[in-house]
């Protein structure tokens, strides 16, 4: 469901003048938000420039979902936008709730909903109070969702995801991949008979916070987040100490819920976690070792979106951040991949420089991307250097890794490189 909402600040002190600056008016309310939401803000909070450079605001407040936009516009207007439906109606009143309090604190007057406009809560509840309809848009949505997803299928179309976030498509089997895990045919034929069947597939589906929500807060970024070895990084520590919480809190709460004890135990392995709580989860791991694939995602393959339209396929497991020359890297303890998009005048710049990397030996010819590469190999060092073409786009990738016999990998990963038709 989409939430797009006007409203004018400082109503609270109409006579103040000058007016205060959008930027540390949202600094305020960044600040306003991190107290009221807690626990449940996601990292990554920023401001940033928006349109015609007014400050942005953009929080998560679920794995699941994408950012919620508070844009502070001239003359006090400030316009706020979310998307609720990939993570369910619990969360759409949450979200609506927190944005009427955000309104009470900082004095703002909201505007009454425009349809020809666009602007409002399609479902009504911010406006009106009314929970009712909220739930029924989201099972209309998911209907019509599923629907197109079975047309689709019928016409031999494969790779569907439904609410998954922009910047990984993840490689797995299933009809359907959700945040909360895949569907397959039978599912979705079920639930476009009769909608109510599918609401697993919403994170949050009824009000409040309770050992549900978070249990499935969990569960979700169990599937779509965690990279499944030790942590390298500090904010993949973070994520498996926040995963572990949530699953102590929802099961201290209500130990009935089904708990994926087996990725549980993983997740304590890899804090190094013992206790009281350890033996717990490894007791019910043992008793009830599951049956199918684990949960995640991110023990496949995945394609990233990489900037400037480039993108790639690596394994999930590699842990990924972006540097300050613009460079886009992933890695764990024995590979490295590296991708900078080129400026016209870079190419020289980057390309290998001893003789024998000169000789750009290797080619590679795909549907978009074509590129020439060097490959050095010694035990502990190997290093594949490529630079790579698409219409009037460059860029240089760069795959390192230490054991010889993922020369395989090397080429593979370098040819996966493409870009995107629309960039």
């Amino acid at each position: 469901m989409k939430l797009l909402l006007a409203g004018r600040r400082g109503a609270s002190d109409p006579l103040s003048f000058p007016p205060e600056a959008p930027l540390r008016w949202l600094e305020r309310v960044e600040a306003w938000v991190q107290q009221a939401a807690g626990d449940l803000l996601e990292e990554g909070s920023r401001i940033e420039d928006g349109p015609q450079g007014a400050p942005v605001l953009r929080l998560r407040l679920h794995p699941a979902a994408g950012d919620v936009s508070v844009l502070a516009a001239t003359q006090e207007r400030l316009v706020v936008s979310a998307e609720t439906s990939a993570v369910g109606p619990g969360y759409h009143l949450y979200l609506c709730d927190l944005l009427k309090a955000l309104g009470e604190a900082h004095g703002i007057i909201w505007a009454p909903p425009d349809a020809d406009a666009g602007v409002g809560d399609a479902t009504g509840y911010f406006h009106s109070g009314d929970a009712g309809p909220v739930e029924e848009h989201m099972l209309g949505w998911l209907q019509h969702s599923v629907g197109q997803v079975l047309r689709m299928r019928s016409l031999g179309n494969s790779g569907f995801a439904l609410s998954m976030r922009f910047g990984h498509t993840f490689q797995h089997p299933g009809a359907l991949l959700t945040p909360m895990g895949p569907r397959d045919e039978r599912w979705l034929r079920a639930v476009f008979e009769e909608p109510r069947q599918g609401v697993d597939v919403f994170p949050w589906w009824t009000p409040g916070v309770d050992a549900r929500v978070r249990f499935q807060r969990a569960l979700c970024r169990l599937w779509t987040d965690v990279v499944w070895r030790p942590p390298l990084l500090d904010e993949e520590r973070q994520r498996l100490r926040d995963v572990a919480r949530l699953l102590e809190q929802a099961w201290r709460e209500d130990p009935s819920l089904p708990y994926p004890w087996r990725e549980w135990q993983e997740v304590l392995g890899y804090l190094g976690v013992g206790g009281t709580v350890a033996e717990e989860v490894h007791r019910h791991a043992l008793e009830s070792p599951g049956t199918g694939p684990s949960i995640g995602y991110r023990r496949g393959s995945v394609q990233v979106a990489l900037p400037e339209g480039w993108e790639i396929r690596i394994p999930g497991s590699l842990a990924e951040t972006r540097l300050g020359d613009g460079s886009w890297v992933a890695r764990d303890h024995r590979r490295t991949v590296r991708v900078l998009p080129l400026e016209d005048s870079a190419e020289e710049q980057l390309a290998p420089t001893s003789p024998e990397r000169r000789a750009l030996e290797l080619e590679h010819h795909g549907a978009r991307v074509s590129g020439r590469a060097s490959l050095h190999v010694e035990p502990g060092e190997c290093r594949l250097t490529a630079l790579c073409r698409s219409g009037n786009r460059r860029a240089l990738c760069v795959v390192s890794f230490d054991d010889p016999d993922e020369q395989d990998w090397a080429l593979g990963t370098w040819r996966s490189l493409d870009h995107a038709v629309a960039a």
